[in-house]
């Protein structure tokens, strides 16, 4: 069984398909058996090892394709769940950028800060923090400034 890269799940779906288009299966198998079984010559008909071999086949083949079966959705579950743990990560990490910096606002309230402001260093005491964006800037003078315009925190 040819594996490919864990990329996409349609991929390993489209995979899947095309293989069973070309592989015998064991409806494939028993419709031989039947046809065999038909046509046999009567004067000497199909020797008990040979059917009990020929059953022991279409068993071992049932066999085989329930655990390719297996292995494949295996193989998609982990896909899925792949996709869904980067979901998830970059989420929490959406998360963890947002409070770290709602942090260093906080830690600024009520400190004195000098700041870049239209091409010009102005000083202020941070009096609150707002969001903006998802980003959090603090008012300085009655003015909105980046946290990342601040150069000095007294």
């Amino acid at each position: 069984m040819q594996v490919e890269t864990l990329g996409s799940s349609t991929a390993a779906l489209e995979n899947r398909e095309a293989i069973a288009k070309n592989t015998l299966g064991k409806d494939d198998f028993l419709k031989l058996l039947i046809t065999e079984l038909r046509y046999q010559d009567a004067l000497e008909p199909m020797n008990d090892r040979e059917f009990i071999a020929q059953m022991a086949q279409m068993s071992a083949l049932e066999q085989m394709q329930n655990l390719n079966k297996t292995v494949e959705e295996g193989l998609l579950a982990v896909v899925e769940s792949q996709d869904n743990l980067q979901v998830g990560m970059a989420t929490v990490l959406e998360a963890m950028v947002s409070f770290n910096h709602f942090n260093q606002g906080l830690n600024l309230l009520g400190r004195e800060v000098t700041y870049f402001s239209e091409g010009q260093e102005n000083e202020g005491t941070v009096t609150a923090l707002k969001q903006r964006g998802g980003y959090y800037v603090a008012i300085v003078n009655d003015e909105e400034v980046a946290l990342t315009q601040i150069t000095v925190v007294k």
